[in-house]
This record gives C-alpha cells, sequence and structure tokens, in this order.
C-alpha cells in the first residue's frame, strides 16, 4: 500500500523523469526515479505555460531538483517547482546515445515499483546515463550497461558454468535457469536453450566483470557476433526483466 501523508508536507529531492505524458494541453504527468523516496508520478500543473515554474526545468535523461507536494491526489502527487541541475545535452545532437539512454530509461521504468526507496539504484541510473553520453553510441555499452542493471537486481547471469551442476563444459543459455546448462542438464530437465558459441559466452562473461565500459567499447564485433550477442542477452531481459523486443531492434543502430 502507498504512504497516505496526513498533511501537504512539501519534500525535495534530486530526481530524473523515467516518462512524461500529457495531461491536457498546459499541464503534464512526469513519472520521475527519485533519490530518497524511489519511483513518484507527479502532476505539473501547467508545465508548458509561458511562466510556469517547470518550464525548461526538467526533461527526459536529465537530473533535476524536484519539489512536491506530499499529499497525493489519487495516484498523483503535485509538482510544486523543479531546477534542472544536469541536463546531460549530448543525448540532444547524438541519437545512437540518446536511443541507449531511451533503452535504459524504459528498464528502470518498468522495473521499480512505485514509493520504494532505493539510493543505490538511483545512483546507478544517474551513474550510467552519464557513461551513455560519452559512450552511449557503442553496441557494447549497452550490452555492459544491462549487465550491470542485472547485478545490481541480484540476478547476474551465469556464463561460465552450469549453473545446475557447474559443468563448464557442453553450454548452452537457458534464460529461465539464469544462465548456461550444460547439455546433459538440459535434456534431463527439458530446457528450452540457445545455441551459445564458446567465443559468445567469454565476451559476455568479460563484459560482466569491467568495472567500467572504456576497455570493452572500441572492441570490433561481426553482424554475426553483435546478433548473437543481442539474442542471448536478449531472451534473459525479456525472462527477467520484461524488456520489450524493440530494445534490440536499437541496439542495431548501435556501433
Amino acid at each position: 500500500m502507498l504512504p497516505i501523508w496526513p498533511d501537504p508536507v512539501t519534500l525535495k529531492t534530486t530526481a530524473i523523469p523515467l516518462a512524461c505524458y500529457p495531461y491536457s494541453s498546459t499541464s503534464r504527468i512526469v513519472h520521475w526515479l527519485t533519490r530518497h523516496h524511489g519511483k513518484v508520478s507527479t502532476l505539473l500543473k501547467g508545465a508548458l505555460r509561458p511562466r510556469s515554474l517547470f518550464l525548461g526545468e526538467y526533461e527526459l535523461f536529465g537530473t533535476s531538483e524536484l519539489l512536491y507536494f506530499a499529499k497525493r491526489t489519487g495516484t498523483l502527487y503535485t509538482g510544486k517547482e523543479c531546477a534542472l541541475l544536469h541536463p546531460r545535452p549530448t543525448f540532444r545532437t547524438d541519437w545512437r546515445a540518446m536511443q541507449t539512454a531511451s533503452c535504459i530509461t524504459a528498464l528502470f521504468n518498468k522495473n521499480t515499483p512505485e514509493e520504494a526507496p532505493c539510493p543505490e539504484l538511483f545512483e546507478l541510473f544517474e551513474e550510467l546515463l552519464d557513461l551513455a553520453e560519452e559512450y552511449g553510441n557503442s553496441f557494447p555499452f549497452l550490452v555492459w550497461a544491462e549487465l550491470r542493471f542485472c547485478d545490481h537486481h541480484g540476478h547476474a547471469p551465469n556464463f561460465g558454468s552450469c549453473t545446475l551442476c557447474g559443468a563448464a563444459s557442453m553450454l548452452a543459455f537457458s534464460a529461465a535457469s539464469g544462465g548456461t546448462v550444460c547439455s546433459s542438464c538440459s535434456k534431463d530437465k527439458k530446457l528450452a536453450t540457445l545455441g551459445s558459441p564458446p567465443d559468445i559466452l567469454t565476451i559476455l562473461q568479460s563484459w560482466q566483470q569491467a568495472v567500467h565500459p572504456a576497455g570493452i567499447v572500441n572492441i570490433k564485433l561481426s553482424a554475426k557476433q553483435k546478433n548473437q550477442l543481442s539474442t542471448l542477452l536478449g531472451c534473459f531481459m525479456r525472462h527477467h526483466f520484461g524488456t520489450s523486443p524493440e530494445t534490440r531492434r536499437m541496439e542495431k543502430n548501435l556501433t
């Protein structure tokens, strides 16, 4: 149950928009990931009016300081004002980096429950957006970012051994099992698996262990390798996090 605040207390927090929707010709509904209060949804009344305190002070992928009334009207809080702190202007001119930022934002939006405070999740979101400004036009970066997200949520896929018996050979990928499984276990358990060439598993394991994307974004991959990497991780992300197939299609635009 969402908390009910007895008084119209004004709350202040750092926040990044996850999605924006029209409410009327001048007002907007904005879903935010906040540092202190988790995911919250606000109504920004008159946000598009010429003298609005919100005009130019919030945008997708940008960090703002948000003030809102803690008493909800229905499922929405009412925004009071906000100030744009970090606009991340790269996403206005680099469309590939913008696509990557969109994929990351959609992932956080879909998998973050309302009003579940988690400062570490906000910090990860902010970190990934900062890195996407520099590396977001690269295919390896988006894969690395998704692996970081999986690790944060305790669902890091296993690429090096069978998740059921620990065997290190004859491996195939099973999203439902959380990673690779050996041929014996997949047969015994009647598991659906994807073909997993050793070079692809090695790449994924290496990227999963990388603490920063700088060392992987310039790796040259063939079109076949990109497709295999996207298929394996895409299957895992859809199974565990409900991501859309459109994300994988966007990856084809990345270098």
